[in-house]
């Protein structure tokens, strides 16, 4: 128990609490590319509705594409194990 509150203790700092985010999840360009996309969609200028239409079809489409994240791979782990516990 002391352990852990000496580690939260040394997560204080904002620069590290980010950098530890960022691992754990790192910022994926097809969210980015959804954002730009809706920006595009929601300007005044008829010819960027298309090109944002574009934008958030091809960030959907390379959305399946995205590499595993340590956090997507502990959440499978965990379900796993729980799966195989029910069944023992």
């Amino acid at each position: 128990m002391r352990d852990r509150a000496a580690f939260a203790k040394g997560l204080a700092d904002g620069a590290t609490r980010r950098r530890l985010k960022d691992v754990a999840k790192p910022n994926s360009v097809t969210k980015t590319m959804r954002r730009a996309g809706v920006g595009l969609v929601l300007a005044p200028d008829p010819l960027t509705s298309v090109a944002g239409a574009v934008v958030i079809g091809a960030s959907l489409a390379a959305k399946k594409r995205d590499p595993l994240s340590s956090s997507s791979v502990s959440e499978e782990l965990a379900r796993l194990a729980k799966e195989l516990g029910s069944l023992l």
